[in-house]
């Protein structure tokens, strides 16, 4: 790598990347390929939560970790985090990857199933499949608990 320059597509892992290419005698240029930006109504999120809390959901997937903290703070801004962890609190939790998982966990957030590497939707299917049966509650449209099995929830 000596005296050769070097684009460093990465945002999130640039400056130990950076490091890297000075160490073998590079000269490391940022050029990040990609930004996750949130791109959350406040609104819509309310109208969520108030349809989640009349009709609870039965699981939770969790894809990324900048979505995960997006809803986060949009029920923070609405004061509705409590009514957000109840509801997750009596839902089954799945995460994708680590970084969803880091946020649920800094929110005291269980979480139920977690997809293993390489961290794709495929591996959320797999770890949803694969994960012994547990009777989740659930409410009919006359609001009527029951309890069904998780192969049940479509």
């Amino acid at each position: 790598m000596k005296d050769k320059s070097v684009a460093i597509l990465e945002s999130r892992m640039c400056d130990h990347i950076a490091s890297l290419v000075r160490k073998y005698g590079g000269a490391p240029f940022s050029a990040p390929a990609l930004a996750e930006i949130p791109d959350v109504d406040p609104a819509h999120i309310d109208e969520l939560i108030r349809d989640w809390n009349s009709a609870p959901p039965d699981v939770f997937i969790f894809q990324t970790g900048v979505g995960t903290r997006a809803l986060f703070a949009a029920t923070d801004l609405l004061g509705q985090t409590d009514i957000l962890l109840r509801l997750l609190d009596s839902a089954q939790v799945v995460v994708r990857g680590p970084k969803p998982a880091t946020v649920l966990h800094s929110r005291k957030v269980r979480i139920d199933g977690a997809a293993s590497d390489p961290f794709t939707t495929r591996e959320v299917l797999a770890e949803m499949h694969d994960r012994p049966r547990q009777p989740i509650e659930s409410r009919d449209r006359d609001g009527r608990g029951h309890r069904r099995r998780r192969a049940d929830v479509g």
